[in-house]
């Protein structure tokens, strides 16, 4: 599904009034612009303490050399916390009409008119595809996942990080680069540290007391850049070029493909293949491949790999097969060991079952609604 995006209207598509409620100022300069901003600050304040979502609202007049002011209003929200106070559960195209409506009366509070039909015009900058998955109790919690997910610490051009909250209470990992964020958290730990709204407090006060169990997972692909975003809506949108509107990527298809992309990059099968290996015994280990079809020179390079990546991770292993290989042949001896893995077969152990279970899940991409009870989840 989608959960927050960032959209803009240009001037003509919204009209401010003489009493708004944008009391917060911001000025950014730079080699050739000038942005002067207001922003609402102190209401949206007010609306946090009553429990009450409001989105990110900004009016900026942009100036770049030799042109005049342009008037933009930049909105910054989640699409299910604008409905239903929580992102727990998840939105598609049948709630479009219930955005717009929720955004016009939140934008009519604070004293900016527009309409429906403008809204349905906003350009698109920044979007994030997510999917909230149910884990079962025979996998664990979410951060029990979470951790085990650690040892796929791999992902070409990107830097990892993970994240615990201050009191522990749960746990997230990120893959991110200039242009876009992967992200993989506990839900419900997430909820119990920054959650304000009514229902999140609600869900708090149950984890607390022990009536709800942290076994919600959350994928979330952010793409940060309107560049970037384009490029990518650009190769699964044949009709359009550009300026993508909501009602264009609000398609679970295009989300789960999105979203399933980006699985199989982070959790492809040479990685999954040597973190199976990794955790097996070493006596365990040279009996499962003494049992194997491998010829004696792939067992030999499948053992020695996996106690690689035992004593360095799957990060730390691809970089020592880079250091060892020069020029091209550290792509033709990676692919060599995916190959390897793929005439292996399926792998007996806990990890492979956890990775085709999320990856079924993001495949089903069955979405969260209210009617489905809490205690579903």
């Amino acid at each position: 599904m989608i959960d927050s995006i960032t959209f803009q209207l240009s001037e003509g598509q919204f009209e401010m009034k003489k009493y708004n409620k944008l009391d917060g100022l911001r000025t950014q300069r730079g080699k050739g612009f000038l942005v002067s901003s207001q922003y609402c600050e102190q209401y949206a304040k007010e609306k946090k303490k009553e429990g009450i979502y409001f989105p990110v609202i900004t009016f900026a007049k942009r100036k770049a050399i030799r042109d005049d002011f342009k008037e933009v209003l930049e909105i910054q929200f989640s699409l299910p916390k604008l409905i239903y106070g929580t992102n727990l559960f998840e939105v598609d195209i049948n709630d479009l009409n219930k955005i717009y409506e929720n955004l016009l009366s939140k934008l009519d509070e604070i004293g900016i008119k527009t309409s429906s039909e403008k809204l349905e015009k906003a350009i698109l900058k920044k979007v994030d595809f997510s999917k909230v998955i149910k884990l079962p109790d025979y996998l664990g919690t979410a951060d029990f996942v979470i951790n085990k997910l650690l040892m796929f610490n791999y992902k070409f051009r990107s830097q990892f990080k993970i994240k615990e909250y201050s009191n522990g209470k749960g746990v997230c990992l990120s893959f991110y680069n200039t242009s876009q964020r992967y992200t993989i958290y506990d839900k419900f730990g997430e909820i119990y540290n920054l959650g304000y709204t009514n229902i999140e407090k609600k869900l708090t006060n149950d984890l607390k007391e022990g009536i709800k169990r942290k076994n919600a997972l959350k994928f979330e692909l952010s793409i940060q850049r309107k560049d970037s975003l384009e490029a990518l809506l650009r190769r699964r949108i044949n009709d359009k070029e550009k300026d993508f509107l909501l009602k264009d990527i609000l398609k679970n298809e295009l989300a789960r493909d999105v979203l399933l992309d980006i699985f199989n990059e982070v959790f492809g099968q040479p990685a999954l293949g040597l973190v199976c290996l990794s955790e097996m015994e070493e006596n365990r280990l040279l009996a499962y491949l003494d049992k194997t079809k491998l010829t004696l020179a792939k067992q030999h390079k499948l053992y020695y790999w996996s106690r690689m990546t035992t004593k360095f991770g799957i990060a730390g292993t691809w970089e020592q097969l880079r250091l060892k290989c020069k020029g091209g042949s550290f792509a033709t001896n990676k692919k060599e060991i995916a190959l390897i893995i793929q005439e292996l077969g399926k792998i007996d152990g806990y990890v492979p079952n956890l990775i085709e279970f999320l990856r079924a899940e993001h495949n089903t991409f069955n979405i969260i609604k209210p009617q489905i009870s809490l205690e579903g989840l």
